[in-house]
C-alpha cells in the first residue's frame, strides 16, 4: 500500500514540474552519477597521494574559507549576471575544471588549488537554487527537491561498481578514471541544460532594471541589509534558518559525504577499501526507499516533527558508530541503515525550508548570507576536524552528535512557537 502510494506520488510530482524546475530535475543524473563514483573514494585517493589526516582538515578549511568569500557575493553576482549565466560560468569552474585538477594532483598545494576552484560552487548554490525555485509554486518546490534527492540517492547505488574497479586497478588509477568521467559528464550537462534554461522572472526583472552594482555602495549600505531586514520581520524563522546552517555545517563532517567517512570505516572499524562501496550502496538504497516510498506518505504530517525524529535517529546511529567493536560488518551495516533512515527523514524537508521562508527579490541575498555563515562555520569546523580526527577519530562523531542535538533543540523551540502561531509556514507539507 505504501509502495503503490509512493510510486503514484512520485509520478504525480514529476508531472507538476514546469520550466526551469523540470529541466533541473531532468539533467540531474548527469551530475549525480559521476559524483557518486568519484566522491566516495576522494579522501582515500588524497591519502594515496601523500595527504595526511591533518592536511585533509586543512583542505576542508581552505574550501570553506574561500566558500565564505564567494558566498559573500553569491547573491550580488546572481543578480548582476542573471541566474542563468552565473550558473553556467561558475558551474564550469567549480566542477569540471576542479575535478580535472584533482585528477593530476600529487601534492597538498595542487589539491588546495582544486578546493579553491570547487568553492566557486557557493555562487552556484545561490544561482542554481534560484533557477529551481523562483518560477515554481510551493508544491513544485517540494516535489522538485524530493525528486532531486531521489535521483542523487539512486545514483549512489552504483558505488559497488566503483569498489570493483578500485579492487582491480587500485585507488589512484580508479579515482582518476572517475574524475575524468565526471568532468566530461558534468561539462555536457552544464552546456545542454543551459540551452534549455530561461532566465527566471525575478532575475529578468532585476536585469531589466539596469541597476548598476557598485561594490563600494553595496558595502557602504550593508551587503546583507535587505536580507537581514527581511528575516527580522519574522524572528521565529531564525530558528529554522539556524537549523539549516547547522545541518549544512555538519554534513561534510559527520555524514557519508564526509572526507572522514571512508577512512573511519577503513582505519577504525576495519572495513576493507574495496568493501566500502557496499556500505555506500546500502546507504543509498535505504535512503532511496525512504525518499521514494515513505516521504510522500509522511509529508501529510507535521514536517517539524519528522525533522526532530530524523535528528534523533541520526544521533543514535552515530553513537553506535562510536561504541561498536571493530570488524563487525553486520552491526556496521545496521548503523548505516539506521543513519540513512534518520538522514532521509531530516533532509527531505530541510531542502525545501529555505524556499518556503523566503520570497521575492530578497531571496538571493538571504541565500548568499546563509552560504557565507555556513562557509565561515564550516571552515572553523573543518580546521578543527583535522586535529580531532588525528587526536581520536571517534571525536568527529561526538562533535556531529552535538550539532544534531542543538538542531533538535531549535526545532523543538520552533514547533512550540508554531503551535501558538498557526500562520507560521512549514508546519505541514502538502502531498505533491
Amino acid at each position: 500500500m505504501v509502495e503503490n502510494e509512493g510510486r503514484a506520488n512520485i509520478f504525480k510530482a514529476f508531472k507538476t514540474l514546469k520550466g526551469n524546475t523540470r529541466i533541473s530535475v531532468i539533467f540531474e543524473p548527469m551530475f549525480g552519477i559521476p559524483f557518486a563514483l568519484f566522491n566516495f573514494y576522494l579522501s582515500l585517493y588524497m591519502k594515496s597521494q601523500g595527504i595526511g589526516n591533518k592536511q585533509i582538515g586543512y583542505l576542508i578549511a581552505i574550501n570553506f574559507i574561500f566558500s565564505a568569500v564567494f558566498s559573500l557575493f553569491g547573491g550580488v553576482i546572481s543578480d548582476h549576471l542573471g541566474r542563468k549565466k552565473a550558473t553556467l560560468i561558475f558551474d564550469f569552474i567549480s566542477w569540471p575544471l576542479a575535478l580535472l585538477l584533482y585528477a593530476i594532483s600529487n601534492s597538498f598545494w595542487m589539491f588546495a588549488i582544486g578546493m579553491i576552484m570547487s568553492s566557486f560552487n557557493k555562487i552556484v548554490a545561490v544561482s542554481w537554487n534560484l533557477m529551481v525555485v523562483e518560477d515554481a509554486d510551493h508544491k513544485q518546490r517540494v516535489a522538485a527537491y524530493n525528486m532531486l534527492n531521489i535521483i542523487n540517492l539512486s545514483t549512489g547505488i552504483i558505488t559497488p561498481i566503483a569498489g570493483i574497479l578500485v579492487a582491480t586497478i587500485g585507488i589512484s588509477s580508479a579515482e582518476r578514471i572517475f574524475l575524468i568521467f565526471a568532468a566530461i559528464s558534468m561539462s555536457t550537462m552544464i552546456l545542454v541544460r543551459n540551452h534549455f534554461y530561461v532566465e527566471t522572472k525575478v532575475g529578468q526583472e532585476i536585469l531589466d532594471s539596469k541597476v548598476k552594482f557598485n561594490i563600494r555602495e553595496i558595502f557602504k549600505n550593508g551587503i546583507y541589509a535587505g536580507a537581514i531586514q527581511a528575516i527580522l520581520k519574522r524572528k521565529e524563522i531564525l530558528l529554522l534558518l539556524s537549523v539549516y546552517v547547522l545541518f549544512t555545517v555538519y554534513a561534510p563532517i559527520g555524514t557519508f559525504f564526509s572526507l572522514y567517512y571512508a577512512p573511519y570505516m577503513n582505519e577504525v572499524l576495519g572495513i576493507q577499501k574495496s568493501a566500502l562501496s557496499i556500505l555506500g550502496g546500502v546507504n543509498s538504497a535505504v535512503m532511496l526507499i525512504v525518499f521514494a516510498f515513505v516521504i510522500p506518505v509522511i509529508s501529510r504530517f507535521n514536517l517539524v516533527i519528522n525533522m526532530i525524529i530524523g535528528t534523533i535517529v541520526q544521533a543514535a546511529a552515530l553513537f553506535m558508530l562510536i561504541v561498536i567493536p571493530k570488524n563487525n560488518l553486520t552491526i556496521i551495516i545496521f548503523c548505516v541503515v539506521t543513519f540513512a533512515i534518520g538522514y532521509s527523514l531530516f533532509r527531505a524537508f530541510n531542502d525545501s525550508i529555505l524556499a518556503e521562508v523566503t520570497d521575492g527579490k530578497e531571496r538571493a541575498g538571504i541565500y548568499s548570507m546563509l552560504n557565507t555563515v555556513i562557509s565561515i562555520l564550516s571552515a572553523l569546523a573543518g580546521l578543527a576536524s583535522g586535529y580531532l580526527y588525528a587526536y581520536n577519530p571517534r571525536s568527529i562523531y561526538v562533535l556531529s552528535i552535538g550539532i544534531l542535538l542543538l538542531s533538535c533543540i531549535f526545532l523543538i523551540l520552533f514547533f512550540i512557537i508554531a503551535e501558538n502561531n498557526k500562520k507560521l509556514p512549514i508546519t505541514k507539507v502538502e502531498e505533491s
